[in-house]
């Protein structure tokens, strides 16, 4: 019923026939099981209720090639806090919820393309957070070394840089009150 109602509207379906249209590719759908970082059953997240896009985007998931995948789960659970993660043995893949409606997701590096046609360089992670000194001040007591101390840039965001133990660009921002 839901289906036939967004069909009709245009709008995005609710309930059971939204979570059934809202599938994922089979790679990340078949590698992140159930449970928490903490191995604990878990219902999965609802997507937000409002689509904010013409395209009815209701969340934002990144994939990276990882090396180290121990390393970047070290880095990224324990230094950085992000408690709300999912490790797949079976496939050697790091599922990371990063707030209500974002992840990031770490997997060893696939044989062929595009693997082998990399960029010159990955984009950046940015973490928008509460309170950008704040978090500096945490994380560099835990041992984390900032490319960047937190600074008002002409954008509008203070942002502090860091890398993750990869290279990876990390960029934690929070808006400037205008």
């Amino acid at each position: 019923r839901a289906g036939r109602r967004a069909a009709k509207t245009g709008r995005p379906a609710r309930g059971p026939a939204r979570r059934a249209a809202a599938t994922t590719s089979k790679r990340r759908s078949a590698a992140r099981p159930a449970t928490t970082g903490r191995g604990s059953a878990k219902a999965p997240a609802r997507a937000p209720a409002r689509a904010s896009s013409a395209i009815g985007i209701v969340a934002h998931h990144m994939d990276y090639s990882s090396h180290d995948i121990a390393l970047v789960k070290r880095f990224y659970t324990e230094l950085l806090g992000l408690s709300d993660f999912d490790h797949e043995p079976t496939f050697d893949y790091l599922y990371i919820r990063t707030g209500p409606g974002s992840s990031l997701g770490f997997m060893p590096p696939m044989p062929g393309p595009p693997e082998q046609w990399r960029p010159p360089r990955e984009p950046a992670i940015v973490f928008i957070v509460a309170d950008v000194d704040r978090a500096h001040r945490t994380l560099a007591a835990r041992g984390v070394v900032f490319e960047q101390v937190p600074t008002d840039m002409p954008w509008g965001h203070r942002t502090a840089v860091l890398r993750d133990p990869e290279g990876r660009l990390l960029c934690l921002a929070q808006p400037l009150k205008g």
